[in-house]
């Protein structure tokens, strides 16, 4: 899956695959490395392109977005030529109200160099010096220009044929940059556009990052097929986990990147240089414009890098076509700058107030589930958590994703609706904590009995539970526990052991407990899946584990000779596993934040005026994370809604967020210089939230399990 999320624009990206397949294929490409493209001509394949109906999709019935979508393939490509600069100069085109460009080629400068602009007696101006170089310019029928005039900076569109445009010598032949000079050209009047830099620039940066998603794809795929095959001391080196965890980073970047692509042509999609009712405002559209562009830039570079990297020496030759894509990657970034500019100017459009909302737009017959939520959700307004909890879950909208009885049997639009009537009313809801995970399994493998007992006090908040996995030996491989509960004659269990990472084993009345019922059978076989009564067994020991923090929020849980009825068994002896993982994960659907930065970057932000570039850097890059987890989370939703697979966004999620939790409660010790020294006043928070944070790359999975998962699970890698 790429920039595009509905079935029209898989379809579309699909479509765009074949055809450049077809067309260009990849050693019609390499020739360019060696015979640049003809000064003056149109690539041989531009009219089958409009043939196609894929050189401006925005202008027949499409969308910015469906552009962006038909700019990733291409770039995936490596699509020779002045595509993406064309492309760039159609939109800018259409926002301006000018003549499109109706098949010809067009470029666009990306600042007006030494160009200025006198206007002359009877309309029209007189432009004269070099522009900045302008990509593609050496093939382009129409040139959009800036230069400086009276009254500042003013955009034109200027005939080719008018100036002197010198292909260079570019770092990347197969789509290079030109020198424009105009000396005296004369540009009628019609040809001054009604465009500002800042506009220019964000659609730039919205294209730039769709091309720069597609290079990122290509690395990783190039990176990921070739650590399946290419094989050292005897095995794939996709078994080895340095690899592993590199393929699963350059997925990681790519998806964010997607992410801020994504939203980046839905912010700017339908807006003027002014904003308007349907448009983001201009400071909204350019701060996720910069996100999308820092993010997607670098993530094409680095990708692009760590792919030669994978390929060992034969990445480095020139017959091998890693560094046409590393190429291109580095003269996008030369042209639009590196990431940390954009992340910069990020920081100040969010430090003056620009923000981004997300928005979530349901299908048709989501009112018909509306009247009724309302209706029911009406006896809980004015409640405090925990009494609206008790109050909805008889209900089942405290629940709604469950079958019924205990909830709706509701489907993801109708889980939407129900959110967004609680939040309309003012109703939150006391979180359940791990009972979250308890219940769907014993509706899943429980007995009449054991549902009847404890899920509907469960879902009142009136039963509170713990999780008895993790083990001094087993924590990420969880399957390799050593806590043993045994048979017993008359059907009971004895269980010993000791479990530790428990949080609210102190407080629980029940807990869930894995442990080897079996210990000849393979790992993941011989488990038993058990309700535990923490406050009636005898033989439990609760001892409090104090974290470096000072805290004691986990606990270790000791089982002495602990015998359990027979009817604590939920699932079948050797089930365990199978019941563990069951979440009902698919069947529950979230609806995404629609504010993208926590309390912890507003704060950043709020002070980053006064910081120097670097650490404003740092700040953008946060912002960055921020929004792409917001936008990862909103894919997500709008895909589970239109019942498609949420794609590989939704599996690295994980390892986008913890590590920016972390990096953000550093930060902000870091920037209270001597006073985060000592634990008084803000110090105080500040170090215990970074020291509070290390526990976030371990809990539910280490970052480098995580990455291992993913690698295995998304990009195909062989287990190790």
């Amino acid at each position: 899956m790429g920039i595009g999320i509905t079935q029209e624009q898989r379809e579309l990206a699909d479509a765009v695959r074949g055809w450049v397949a077809r067309a260009v294929p990849p050693e019609e490409v390499r020739k360019l490395l060696d015979v640049p493209p003809q000064a003056g001509a149109r690539p041989g394949y531009w009219d089958g392109l409009a043939a196609a109906g894929l050189l401006a999709p925005h202008l027949e019935g499409g969308t910015l977005l469906d552009l962006a979508v038909v700019v990733e393939e291409a770039a995936r490509a490596a699509l020779p030529g002045p595509f993406l600069p064309s492309a760039l100069a159609s939109v800018l085109l259409d926002r301006a109200g000018a003549q499109p460009l109706d098949g010809r080629v067009g470029a666009v400068a990306l600042g007006p160099g030494s160009l200025t602009a006198v206007a002359v007696e009877g309309g029209g101006y007189l432009l004269d010096g070099t522009a900045p170089p302008v990509l593609g310019a050496g093939e382009a029928d129409l040139v959009l220009l800036a230069a400086e005039a009276a009254h500042g900076t003013r955009w034109f569109a200027v005939d080719a044929a008018t100036l002197d445009i010198r292909t260079h010598e570019s770092a990347d032949p197969t789509r290079p940059t030109a020198e424009v000079r105009a000396s005296g050209a004369v540009v009628p009047p019609g040809r001054l556009l009604e465009l500002d830099a800042a506009l220019v620039r964000d659609l730039a940066c919205v294209l730039f990052a769709a091309d720069a998603c597609g290079t990122a794809a290509w690395a990783v795929h190039t990176a990921a097929e070739y650590a399946k095959v290419r094989e050292q001391f005897g095995r794939p080196i996709g078994r080895f986990q340095g690899v592993k965890h590199l393929c699963a980073d350059m997925l990681v970047r790519l998806e964010q990147a997607r992410a801020l692509a994504w939203d980046a042509a839905n912010s700017a999609a339908d807006g003027d240089a002014d904003g308007d009712a349907d448009g983001e405002a201009p400071p909204v559209r350019s701060l996720v414009a910069a996100l999308a562009a820092g993010t997607a830039l670098d993530a094409a570079y680095s990708c692009a890098k760590d792919c030669i990297q994978i390929l060992g020496g034969i990445g480095f030759t020139w017959e091998h076509d890693a560094h046409v894509y590393l190429r291109r990657a580095l003269v996008a970034r030369q042209l639009l700058g590196p990431g940390d500019g954009h992340r910069i100017r990020a920081v100040r459009l969010a430090a003056d107030g620009a923000r981004r909302e997300l928005r979530l737009e349901l299908p048709e017959g989501a009112e018909a589930h509306r009247a009724a939520a309302r209706a029911a959700i009406e006896d809980a307004r004015g409640l405090g958590p925990a009494a609206a909890r008790r109050v909805l879950a008889p209900t089942g909208y405290a629940a709604p994703y469950l079958p019924r009885p205990y909830g709706l049997g509701a489907g993801p639009v109708e889980q939407l609706v129900v959110q967004q009537e609680l939040k309309e009313a003012g109703v939150v809801l006391a979180d359940l904590g791990i009972a979250t995970w308890v219940v769907p399994s014993l509706l899943a493998y429980g007995t009449d009995a054991q549902r009847e007992a404890h899920v509907l006090p469960t879902l009142r908040g009136d039963t509170t539970w713990c999780q008895l996995f993790s083990e001094p030996g087993a924590g990420s491989d969880l399957a390799s526990l050593r806590t043993k509960a045994e048979r017993l004659e008359d059907g009971s269990w004895r269980v010993n052991g000791q479990k530790v990472w428990t949080s609210s084993a102190h407080t629980a009345d029940f807990g869930i407990l894995l442990a080897r019922t079996d210990p000849d059978a393979p790992k993941h076989k011989g488990l038993g899946y058990f309700v535990v009564d923490m406050k009636n067994t005898p033989g439990i020991d609760v001892r409090p584990l104090k974290e470096i923090t000072g805290e004691a929020l986990f606990n270790e849980v000791y089982f002495d000779d602990v015998l359990l009825p027979a009817d604590a068994l939920v699932g079948a002896p050797d089930g365990g596993w199978k019941v563990a993982r069951n979440t009902l994960g698919n069947e529950r659907v979230h609806m995404a934040d629609q504010m993208t930065f926590d309390t912890g970057l507003e704060a950043l932000i709020a002070r980053s005026a006064g910081l120097d570039g670097s650490y404003r850097a740092r700040v953008g890059a946060l912002a960055a994370e921020a929004h792409a987890l917001a936008c990862i989370g909103l894919r997500t939703t709008l895909q589970q809604v239109s019942g498609l697979e949420p794609g590989a966004g939704a599996s690295v999620r994980k390892l986008v967020q913890t590590p920016h939790q972390q990096r953000t409660a550093e930060l902000a010790l870091e920037l209270l210089g001597p006073a985060g020294a000592v634990r008084e006043g803000a110090g105080e928070r500040a170090v215990h939230g970074m020291l509070m944070s290390r526990c976030l790359t371990i809990a539910g999975g280490t970052t480098q399990v995580q990455l291992n998962v993913v690698a295995e699970r998304i990009l195909g890698l062989p287990r190790d």
